[in-house]
């Protein structure tokens, strides 16, 4: 089976709440997502996806809300403070790290994409040297 993948590059800020490091503090990454989906070649157009489809699915569905957004556990001691504040924030369910991130990713883009097209693997690169992955299990 055939697959293509799309780099997208986002900023964002995070705070890891039960960590017992620098990471519990609020900072930033430059994170750089590639997102691979798989399926036949459409006979028409002799693609399995058009490019620009994916990057409307997942710009529609993740990056608009997350691109320079604060990322925090929804109970972080900090988001009752954030009433004031007047950035872009990103409540998630659990903590924000690379792996339930690259989860939340695939649970929005993955029921968007067109019948027969498939997500295959996700990678989350929160620097350079360090990533989450994620693949199908289907």
């Amino acid at each position: 089976m055939l697959s293509i993948t799309k780099k997208f590059r986002f900023e964002a800020a995070h705070a890891i709440l039960n960590y017992d490091g620098l990471c519990k503090n609020i900072h930033g990454h430059s994170y750089e997502l590639l997102v691979t989906v798989c399926g036949p070649k459409d006979p028409e157009t002799q693609m399995v996806m058009d490019f620009k489809l994916l990057k409307q699915i997942v710009n529609d569905n993740f990056l608009k809300q997350a691109d320079h957004a604060l990322f925090l556990n929804q109970y972080h001691p900090a988001v009752m403070e954030l009433d004031v504040y007047q950035g872009k924030k990103f409540m998630m369910q659990g903590e924000p790290t690379a792996e339930n991130i690259i989860e939340m990713i695939a649970e929005l883009v993955r029921w968007k994409l067109p019948a027969g097209i498939k997500l295959k693997r996700l990678r989350l690169f929160e620097t350079e040297s360090s990533f989450a992955d994620w693949e199908s299990d289907y």
